[in-house]
């Protein structure tokens, strides 16, 4: 399995069960996220309409662009390890729109709930 299909399904996972917890607030959410991962791997996610797609390779021009590496991303999307404190530790690099990367961890947080 490649990285892009693990974290695929994984995102799934999360995009399902913030859906269900917040799905009304996310029809407003038209957002782009790109991740960058240290093994290669790229993909993005996109929020628009209260649909979510997750789709491999690059977005021309993502809100903000999460660079990290692949245990950490599989931290941050299982619960284990907060986004923030990623972040703050230095282990998650966020460009462009920061802010709106909040909106990515109300749905991390929707789906840990």
């Amino acid at each position: 399995m490649s990285g892009f299909e693990e974290f695929r399904g994984l995102l799934e996972q999360v995009a399902s069960k913030a859906k269900e917890r917040i799905g009304d607030e996310m029809k407003y959410w038209n957002r782009v996220f790109q991740f960058v991962l240290s093994d290669g791997t790229e993909f993005y996610i996109e929020i628009a309409g209260g649909e979510v797609r997750i789709v491999e390779g690059r977005h021309e021009k993502p809100t903000a662009t999460l660079s990290t590496d692949p245990e950490t991303l599989k931290k941050i999307l299982s619960g284990e390890l907060d986004a923030m404190a990623a972040f703050m530790r230095g282990k998650l690099r966020i460009t462009g729109n920061v802010i709106e990367t909040m909106k990515l961890r109300r749905m991390l947080e929707a789906a840990k709930g």
